[in-house]
């Protein structure tokens, strides 16, 4: 395997990474400021060897996190990937559509709760992974490029966006699995006074209130649903970031952006929205809460609420849990118990009272989108040549020649 585009320093990637949005086969009409082009290049899809490097930057498995801290109610896996996630939570899934289809790049599954190589690729020979793990993982959800309507996608884009040869990477985060994990690390921890600000009284934790076990600041139902975004956004985010550095690397354009209806592309890859039916939450929009037999979230229809916290828990202290024997043999936590019940009970009386978990934000939903293609060099030549550099002009003889990789 070459190590051509392996060993691109980081930093000279840093500094030449723009974002480039103009792809082999596109075209800006003449209103575009100055800068009207119609490529004189046939569209030119990405190989499966890039779409393999450029998957493993955004959530590649480089190994097992190094745990210094194993705090009570913590972690929920000790998968490391190349983008961070918090408490090892992994809830961004991604999905990407090109011309062949539309795919997911599951996680893997591993047969050790605590996998026994802690670095996974530690040499030149371990970089074969990444097009395994792609073969391994890759499942393929239909024969056609994602169908979103042109009317969906903001004007800004519209004559840029999922064209022949351009792939579309969409993370999708599931909040309810984070949800239930940072609810049983801040009982465990601050002991939050979960309460309800509508109602005006403990969200189903009262028992736990009036016998002092939770005994810290009060935490409405809105305040913690508003946890969850900024904090799951991060984690996409910086996965985005990841493969448009790993794009500039290896000479490709580009961009990312949310100027696209965003439920639209849900619906289009076959996200289920489930309405909410509460009477005393009338204002509450339909829920995205998974794709069927795909990525199915921890809350109804696909799990009762209860039963997703038994489920998250036994991540943690099950059999199969980081902190159980199959892990890291961690002694029980006597207060165990009490924390998941205290969860289970808050989770079952937000949905039991407002038919919507979380009540306040999405259980899915998708942060941003960004697209990926080979770039017109006509176009950047004509126009910006100070934004090619010589991996830019290299790319085709570096990338698509026999034996770049064995």
């Amino acid at each position: 395997m070459s190590s051509v585009e392996f060993d691109a320093p980081l930093f000279s990637t840093m500094f030449r990474r723009r974002t480039r949005r103009f792809p082999v086969g596109g075209q800006l009409r003449a209103k575009r400021g100055g800068l009207a082009y119609r490529s004189e290049e046939e569209p030119f899809p990405l190989s499966d060897l890039e779409t393999a490097f450029l998957c493993f930057a955004a959530m590649g498995t480089t190994g097992v996190t190094v745990e210094e801290i194993r705090h009570l109610m913590g972690h929920l896996t000790v998968i490391g990937r190349t983008t961070g996630s918090p408490c090892a939570s992994l809830t961004m899934h991604l999905f990407f559509t090109n011309d062949s289809g539309v795919y997911y790049y599951r996680n893997p599954d591993f047969e050790r709760v605590v996998p026994k190589k802690r670095v996974r690729i530690a040499s030149p020979e371990d970089r074969r992974l990444i097009l395994e793990d792609y073969e391994n993982n890759v499942v393929k959800l239909q024969d056609a490029r994602l169908d979103i309507p042109r009317e969906a996608i903001g004007s800004a884009f519209e004559s840029m966006v999922s064209l022949p040869g351009t792939t579309l990477f969409i993370p999708i985060v599931d909040t309810t699995r984070e949800y239930i994990n940072l609810l049983l690390t801040g009982i465990a921890q601050f002991k939050w006074q979960l309460w309800d600000e509508v109602e005006d009284q403990p969200a189903g934790v009262d028992r736990w209130i009036k016998d002092g076990f939770l005994d810290g600041p009060k935490v409405t139902v809105c305040q913690y649903d508003n946890m969850l975004p900024w904090i799951c956004n991060l984690e996409a985010g910086m996965a985005m970031q990841n493969l448009m550095l790993a794009a500039t690397a290896m000479g490709l354009g580009s961009f990312a952006m949310h100027t696209i209806d965003l439920s639209t592309v849900m619906r289009c890859l076959g996200m289920r929205f489930e309405a909410s039916d509460s009477a005393v939450f009338p204002q509450a929009t339909p829920n995205p809460v998974g794709i069927d037999n795909v990525l199915e979230g921890y809350c109804p229809p696909y799990r009762a609420v209860e039963k997703a916290v038994d489920e998250i828990a036994e991540l943690k202290w099950g059999e199969r849990g980081i902190y159980g024997p199959n892990g890291y043999d961690i002694p029980y936590p006597k207060m165990y118990d009490d924390i998941v019940e205290i969860a289970k009970s808050f989770c079952g009386y937000l949905y039991d009272k407002y038919s919507r978990f979380p009540k306040y934000r999405d259980a899915m939903f998708i942060p941003v989108l960004l697209q990926v293609h080979h770039l017109d060099m006509g176009f950047y030549d004509r126009f910006f040549p100070e934004y090619l550099s010589e991996e830019d002009r290299a790319h085709r003889s570096t990338w698509h020649s026999e034996g770049f990789i064995k």
